[in-house]
Formats: C-alpha cells, sequence, structure tokens
C-alpha cells in the first residue's frame, strides 16, 4: 500500500493549444500541486522537457495561444470560479486585462483577429458575450450579446467574423443557436427556426461556406448526430451509421478543409476525420487511438478543449486518458496519422503493475432499464466475504463517468477496496432519452439505481462484500450519497459526501446567481416545483438517516455554498449519527490544491478504515 501522497503527486496535462507556428503547444499542467501554464516544443515521436511560464500562487487554467505570440489563460483566487484573463508574453511576464475581480471570465476560443470569451461583468445572473481585438492590451472589450438568463458562448465565426455562431445554453437538455451580426446587433434563432419550442442539443461545429453550418444536434435523433445547418433554415444528416455514439468535441483549422470529430462510445472515445461540405461529408474514416483511451477535456478550472488542430491543418493535439495512464499531450500526424506522446506526466514511482483496469458491465434497475457502471478491483487475493467497495456516483447530473486515470480511485484500490463507478439515468453518453430520465419529479429514480445496483452487487457479485459498501460522491454526486442515505438507508456501511447538495430550496437560493435557472431547468424551479424539491431533498428525512457520514465542503464555492455542508451536519450531529465536517478555508467547488487533496483523502481513507474494520 502506497501512500496518497504517491498517487496525487501522478500530475494531468492537457488543453493543448497551438502556437502561431506550429512548432509547440501550450497547456495547462499540475505537476507542482495546482495548474500552471507550460509549453513544448513538438518533434515527431519526441517527448521533449516543457517549459513552466506562469508561476503565480494561485491555479492558472484554460491556455489559449494568440496569433500575436501571446497566451490568453485564466486565474481564480481560493477556488471561487471569478476567473479573470491574464496574458503571458514573449518574455513569458504575467499581465491581466480583465478587471473586475467579482466577475466570472471563461474564454471560448480565439482567431487570428479575436478572442472570445463571456463573463458578467453587467450583471451577475447571467454571462454576456464579448470579443477582445487582438493585441489584447491594445484594445477594449466589445460586447456581442445580452442573453435573457444563464450563458452564451461564442462558437464559430465567418472568415470575415463579420458573422459569429453562438450557442445560448439553457441547461444541459436545451441550447439553441444564434446568428449573431456584430456590426448591427442583429439576431437570428437559427435553430428554432428548425425545431421551433422544443428542448434539443445543439452545437456548432464549424462554418463550411458562407450559408453552411456543421452541427451536432439531437434534433430527430436520440444521440447528438452531425447535421448540415444552412442560414435559411435548412438541416441535412450527414452521416447516420454512427447511431449509437454521442459528439463529444472537434477541431478544425481555418486552413484546412477537414474536420476531427470524437464520438463517445460507452465512455471511450473514438476519433474520425472528413472533409465536410454543404452536401455532405467525403473521406469520413477512423483514426485509430491507443487502446482504452478518453478524449478528456474538463472546464475552466483546468483546460475545456481535448482536440486542437494546428493553424496549418498539419499537426493534430489530443489530451488523452485511460484508468491507468494520466491525462497527456499527444500529438497526430494529419498526413499518415501517425501518433505519439508529446508530454510526460509522469508516475510519480508508482510502477504501472500497480495501476489497475476497469471492466465495464450494466445490471438491471426497477423498471428494466440497463444501467451502465465501471468495475474495478484490488491485486491480490479476494477475501472470502469478497471485497469492502465504495461506489463513486459522479457529479453533473448530466456527466459521465468515464474511465480515465483517477489517482484517488487508484488510491482506495490500494488500499484493498474495489470501486464501482455508475452511470445512473441522467447521465449523458447514452442518448437524450436516458439523459432526461431524472427530470424534476423523476429524481428519485436515479437514487433508486443506486439501490438496485448495490442489491445486484450483494446478491450476484462474489467480489464484493455487499455488507460493507460505501456510497460516495462530489457535487450532484453529494447529493446522491445523502439522498442515498436517507432513502435506502439499509444498504450502505457509510457515507462521503463532497460538496455536495442536502437542501434544494437553500440550494437554489444561495448558489451563484449565473447558475439559478440552468440549475432550475434541471431539478426544477422555486416557483413551479416547490414541493418536489421540498421531497427530493435529503434534510427533509433526515430522520432515516443511520450510516455514519463524512463531509467536505469548500468555504469559497460558488456552485453549492457552505450552507448546504453545515445544514446538512447539524441536522445529522443532533441525531447522533456519527458525522464529521471538514471545511477547506482556501477552496471552492472541489479540492484542487495538492496539499488539501493529500490531507483530505489521508482522512477520508483512515476514517472508513477504522469504521470498517471494527
Amino acid at each position: 500500500m502506497r501512500s496518497i501522497e504517491s498517487y496525487l503527486s501522478i500530475a494531468t496535462a492537457g488543453g493543448a493549444t497551438w502556437s502561431p507556428t506550429s512548432a509547440a503547444v501550450a497547456f495547462a499542467y499540475d505537476r507542482d500541486g495546482f495548474f500552471q501554464i507550460y509549453s513544448v516544443l513538438v518533434e515527431r515521436d519526441k517527448i521533449l522537457w516543457p517549459q513552466r511560464l506562469t508561476y503565480e500562487s494561485e491555479r492558472c487554467t484554460n491556455p489559449h495561444w494568440l496569433s500575436d505570440g501571446t497566451i490568453a489563460f485564466t486565474q481564480d483566487k481560493g477556488g471561487n470560479e471569478h476567473f479573470q484573463i491574464g496574458i503571458i508574453n514573449k518574455d513569458h511576464e504575467v499581465s491581466w486585462i480583465s478587471r473586475d475581480p467579482d466577475a466570472k471570465h471563461i474564454i471560448n476560443f480565439a482567431t487570428t483577429e479575436h478572442l472570445y470569451f463571456i463573463a458578467n461583468i453587467e450583471e451577475k445572473h447571467r454571462l454576456d458575450l464579448y470579443r477582445q481585438k487582438i493585441p489584447l492590451h491594445e484594445h477594449e472589450p466589445e460586447l456581442l450579446y445580452r442573453p435573457e438568463h444563464g450563458l452564451a458562448s461564442a462558437q464559430a465565426v465567418t472568415a470575415k467574423e463579420d458573422l459569429v455562431i453562438a450557442q445560448c445554453y439553457f441547461g444541459n437538455n436545451h441550447q439553441e443557436l444564434m446568428l449573431i451580426e456584430p456590426d448591427d446587433g442583429s439576431q437570428l434563432n437559427l435553430s428554432r427556426s428548425i425545431s421551433g419550442m422544443s428542448k434539443n442539443r445543439w452545437t456548432a461545429v464549424r462554418l463550411i461556406d458562407e450559408n453552411s453550418i456543421l452541427v451536432a444536434t439531437d434534433f430527430g435523433s436520440d444521440y447528438l448526430q452531425l447535421n448540415i445547418l444552412t442560414l435559411s433554415a435548412e438541416i441535412l444528416p450527414v452521416y447516420r451509421a454512427i447511431l449509437k455514439m454521442e459528439f463529444d468535441g472537434s477541431a478544425y483549422a481555418s486552413g484546412s478543409d477537414r474536420t476531427y470529430v470524437a464520438f463517445n462510445k460507452n465512455g471511450y472515445s473514438q476519433l474520425f476525420c472528413g472533409r465536410f461540405t454543404a452536401s455532405g461529408v467525403e473521406d469520413f474514416h477512423e483514426i485509430k487511438l491507443p487502446r482504452g483511451s478518453v478524449i478528456t477535456k474538463k472546464d475552466s478550472r483546468s483546460f475545456s478543449k481535448g482536440l486542437s488542430l494546428s493553424l496549418d491543418g498539419r499537426l493534430l493535439a489530443l489530451t488523452l486518458s485511460s484508468s491507468t495512464s494520466p491525462a497527456n499531450v499527444w500529438v497526430c500526424d494529419t498526413e499518415d496519422e501517425h501518433c505519439w506522446q508529446a508530454t510526460l506526466a509522469d508516475l510519480a514511482g508508482v510502477p504501472t503493475t500497480a495501476l489497475i483496469n476497469e471492466t465495464h458491465h450494466t445490471t438491471l434497475s426497477f423498471d428494466i432499464r440497463v444501467i451502465p457502471y465501471f468495475k474495478y478491483l484490488p491485486q491480490g487475493e479476494r477475501p472470502a466475504s469478497g471485497w469492502p467497495a465504495i461506489m463513486v456516483v459522479h457529479g453533473g447530473p448530466e456527466a459521465q463517468f468515464r474511465p480515465t486515470f483517477n489517482p484517488v480511485i487508484q488510491f482506495m484500490l490500494s488500499n484493498g477496496f474495489a470501486v464501482i463507478a455508475p452511470n445512473i439515468r441522467g447521465s449523458t453518453g447514452y442518448g437524450r432519452k436516458y439523459m432526461d430520465l431524472d427530470n424534476v419529479d423523476k429524481r428519485l429514480d436515479a437514487i433508486r439505481d443506486l439501490k438496485f445496483l448495490a442489491m445486484h452487487l450483494r446478491e450476484e457479485d462474489p467480489d464484493i462484500d455487499g455488507d460493507r459498501i460505501v456510497i460516495y460522491g462530489a457535487s450532484y454526486g453529494g447529493f446522491a450519497v445523502l439522498s442515498a442515505m436517507t432513502e435506502h438507508p439499509e444498504l450502505w456501511r457509510a457515507g462521503v459526501d463532497i460538496v455536495g447538495i442536502s437542501n434544494f430550496i437553500t440550494f437554489l437560493h444561495n448558489t451563484a446567481p449565473w447558475r439559478r435557472s440552468l440549475r432550475e431547468a434541471e431539478y426544477g424551479s422555486l416557483e413551479h416545483d416547490r414541493a418536489v424539491l421540498e421531497r427530493i431533498s435529503p434534510i427533509n428525512q433526515i430522520d432515516k438517516i443511520s450510516a455514519p457520514l463524512f463531509i467536505i465542503q469548500g468555504a469559497n464555492d460558488e456552485r453549492v455554498p457552505l450552507s448546504e455542508a453545515e445544514q446538512i451536519y447539524e441536522a445529522v450531529r443532533s441525531r447522533g449519527v456519527p458525522v464529521e465536517l471538514l471545511v477547506l478555508d482556501d477552496e471552492g467547488h472541489g479540492i484542487s490544491r495538492m496539499e488539501n487533496r493529500i490531507m483530505v483523502y489521508s482522512r477520508i481513507m483512515n476514517w472508513l478504515h477504522d469504521l470498517l474494520t471494527k
């Protein structure tokens, strides 16, 4: 058994962005305990030593190399997600172009002329769309679009940038595409002219010509599929052979007619390339990735893109990960489609033989719905009664557990715990119908999936000790922990709740203003669904909880505020049930700093060992 320090020292490198000369990539890298910006030269079949570009005391994330040779990135303080935009010049000096430390700034993408980003500068309840001309220090931001609420991000522009395609985000299951003309401020809702008032998912991939856009949408399909959308509101499916996979990202360069598109199949990635025209696609084919790979992207807290094509279209950068391989930047030569690893986020002394791969499984829930899950088993001889297990529930809820490298899971395995990672109803990656099965008044159906999975493990899986199953999760996964412990208390030996929702009423009142309408679209509104919100809130079922509970919370969390942890802690403690609360004063929604992660996961594991060995 190795210490948590060994596993957490295995770093993550990703979110590559190409230099204007296509000779190097910049990327986010957390080798020193939290993310900073690095760059590395790219040579075929070589891993070269990277150069650190930022030496900030807070995390630096989401780099974008600009046409003038500078690099734009974002930074927040203490995990508060009030990201500011910084610039790294050619001498590696850092300066700042945003002026409101209470506002959130998220970079969308850059062209040769502009940086496109969203920010809640004017009103905290919405994120407006801006662009700023390069060089950034010589120009002021230009407001392009104010959404009614939520956010609207730029996704594509014409060659002259006189038309901007923006995605209006109303929730994880509802987006629309807007055509914006910056010169006169005119706006046209393109997707609504196709789908009317129905809620669909829409993502703009790229403009094909002045009248045609390559999009991914679930309009007319259960899965996100590729279509051609014209500015005159006509839609054409371009490839229907992929029916059981979700579109999962793309990359292109204005100087190349090839577009690279990723698809998600059961959590794993498949990469395709094609030449898209207004009438369809030519030479559409798969590019082979290393076995078990996942093209990895996260969000503004680290890096938000997993694919990046060089300006000349010659090299494709990918962030790849698997259960036993930490995230690294890989490069693919687009001429012969040969791929090689370009960064080395090494294993920090942990031998590859100590790392454990997943296996993929399914079980049936209460309504005969197929529920997929991944299973990890420790090395060594199985105990006679089976391994104690930690059921890890992902956040979201519209997210997906994917078999990427997770040092905490590997640490759990090294401590003799099996890990079960389900994708319960509401998860992405399995189509629109599956994703919508937990909306509003159907929320607790997802918790019943956890019940039926636990019963399956207890009754049918000899690898698992059904009397020693721990429920564990963060964010929405933290809610799932609390809900599972109150709705089905007989199944769990203990629970670990990290930044989880305990009371949907107080959560919606106190979450960041720009998030409220987006979360109401998923969970239900305070005005119309209050009874549902009260019924599904674990705080209102606290008399049923019986298993010990460990709660971890960041004091600066704008998503799930500290009050959610405090009230569930007091309620459980008042009933005499064993409960611990650990508040991190310098963290937000999650645990980003190395010293905090070492402390937290060590305490969790010691707590579980004490409980399960009594």
